[in-house]
């Protein structure tokens, strides 16, 4: 029997994992110990399915994980999804009006084990070197012939969110527009997602924890952003990195150190003294 058996620990990968593409040592021992002792160990992220080499590279017994920000549960081992939610194709017109505008924008579609550049910008060429991602340049009718889980718009700047929501908002339509960001080479990138309305972390974790039996008063999650706020609010015991915003400190049970020095490491250690009794 081991201290965590029953157990789920789900981590945000950019910004609490790992920072600029660089796993911690601490995080890794940790992790291998929380398996050891009985826990389950899953990613919530969105990033996509092809886009967590690193982390599946690092833990050949990663549970069932959360990609593309709750539109997937993909099962590594067995190179399957277990759940999957789409975009509705009446809402890819959004799409078509970004790139008919005259906004500089990054434009990346999601759908499934693939991922196509409909805009290729100096920030789409960085985002797929950091995350490791494949990706096939097409046009946007070629791209509508897919199931797209989520749209992820690159923008150059915080003042092109804006621009952005001029084709969004007061417009009929069955998904929602999420702001996100994440960090290569220590600058701060500024992303829009589209996924499909009422998809989330949470409502993909809500699943996942039934696929593995998970027990009640055993779902752990670190996080460090707004899109993780359901998920932190939801855990029975919730926990963050110290350059967090406020906002999500002020809600978790637990803040840890640093992203880089092993900010989930520190969970772990939180966690171990907790039920090792």
């Amino acid at each position: 029997m081991g201290i965590f058996d029953g157990a789920i620990l789900l981590s945000d990968i950019d910004g609490t994992l790992l920072e600029s593409g660089i796993l911690p040592k601490r995080n890794i021992e940790k992790i291998e110990y929380f398996i050891k002792e009985g826990g389950c160990f899953s990613v919530a992220t969105g990033r996509s399915v092809t886009g967590i080499s690193i982390v599946v590279n690092a833990f050949k017994n990663l549970s069932p994980s959360i990609v593309a920000n709750g539109c997937m549960i993909y099962d590594y081992s067995k190179r399957q999804a277990l759940y999957e939610n789409n975009l509705p194709k009446s809402d890819y017109h959004f799409v078509s009006d970004v790139l008919n505008s005259e906004l500089q924008c990054g434009i990346e579609v999601h759908a499934g084990e693939r991922v196509f550049t409909i805009s290729r910008t100096a920030e789409t060429d960085d985002h797929q070197r950091d995350q490791g991602l494949e990706t096939t340049e097409v046009s946007f009718e070629r791209a509508c012939e897919f199931n797209w889980n989520k749209v992820v718009f690159l923008l150059n700047s915080v003042d092109d969110y804006d621009k952005i929501h001029s084709f969004v908002d007061n417009k009929e339509k069955q998904s929602c527009f999420a702001r996100t960001c994440t960090f290569i080479g220590g600058t701060k990138r500024n992303y829009l997602e589209q996924v499909p309305l009422n998809v989330s972390k949470q409502t993909a974790i809500n699943e996942l924890c039934k696929l593995l039996n998970i027990e009640n008063g055993k779902r752990f999650a670190i996080g460090d952003y707004y899109n993780d706020l359901k998920m932190l609010e939801n855990a029975d015991i919730s926990a963050t990195t110290s350059e967090a915003p406020d906002e999500i400190k002020e809600i978790c049970d637990f803040v840890g150190g640093s992203c880089k020095d092993g900010a989930v490491a520190d969970f772990i250690d939180y966690l171990i003294e907790k039920f090792k009794n």
